[in-house]
């Protein structure tokens, strides 16, 4: 999945292992692996990446946003993989995790974000992700 612009939480701190978030040319949203960008992405419809924010920010654990899911594998390490294919995860630490979820409540991963295309930039409220 080239051309893409893949975003990590700005809580990072510049850390070059965190998860990334892409809005796809389909509409979709990929989740990869900043440590393995050319490994396994996960794609999720966006109806279901909204269902799963949500679940995040209101502190469902392990966070059951219908398709996506993710849940605590031992003391420091977390897998997020989709329901409708369980043969592929990701693996992040918990100060991986703790990062996105900073991002997530300040909605660095929210549709209109990852649509503007620019880092910082959000979408006109209103507007609408089509033809992106």
């Amino acid at each position: 999945m080239s051309g893409q612009v893949w975003r990590k939480s700005s809580f990072c701190n510049g850390a070059t292992a965190c998860g990334e978030v892409a809005l796809l040319s389909d509409g979709d949203i990929g989740v990869r692996d900043s440590k393995h960008p050319e490994g396994p992405t996960l794609v999720v419809p966006a109806g279901d990446w909204c269902a799963f924010l949500d679940a995040v920010k209101t502190g469902s654990m392990g966070w059951a946003g219908g398709l996506v899911q993710a849940s605590r594998v031992g003391l420091d390490e977390w897998l997020v993989w989709l329901t409708s294919d369980k043969t592929v995860a990701l693996q992040f630490t918990e100060s991986e995790m703790a990062a996105f979820v900073r991002g997530v409540h300040a909605h660095e991963f929210d549709l209109a974000r990852l649509g503007s295309g620019v880092e910082g930039v959000s979408v006109a409220p209103g507007s609408t992700l089509a033809g992106l």
